[in-house]
């Protein structure tokens, strides 16, 4: 496999492992401390349970979510970060000072950028930092 070969297929791996919607997201929360499920999904407005349950499981089986179950009545169900997901958490926090959220941009985001992002962001841009 050459060079080009091996940095795609890592790249398209970092996709697959955390591409999924609300993955960053479910990665920040637990970065701050455990949380239970339903402070979680509390913690995250317009995450519905069954996503949550699906990325969870999806991230304990790229090993970066770790499920603890406490013999309480009723048993207390706890999600942490593994190392490795502690790891990429604390990159992506590092990336947060890159990115901007500007509600009233200073240059043009094409309708294209615009319609694309407003899942997100109904009413600005999102853009590298200091570049508008």
């Amino acid at each position: 496999m050459s060079e080009h070969d091996e940095w795609q297929a890592t790249w398209h791996g970092l996709h697959d492992i955390l591409g999924p919607k609300w993955t960053f997201h479910i990665l920040r929360v637990l970065s701050e401390e455990p949380h239970g499920f339903n402070a979680i999904r509390d913690s995250l407005n317009g995450l519905t349970a069954p996503i949550l349950s699906q990325r969870l499981k999806e991230l304990r089986c790229h090993g970066l979510v770790e499920r603890t179950v406490e013999a309480t009545t009723p048993p207390t169900t706890i999600y942490s970060l593994t190392r490795t997901g502690t790891e990429i958490a604390t990159r992506l926090q590092e990336l947060e000072s890159l990115v901007e959220i500007n509600e009233q941009p200073t240059r043009d985001c094409s309708a294209e950028t615009t319609d694309c992002r407003s899942e997100a962001l109904a009413d600005g841009c999102v853009t590298a930092a200091n570049q508008c």
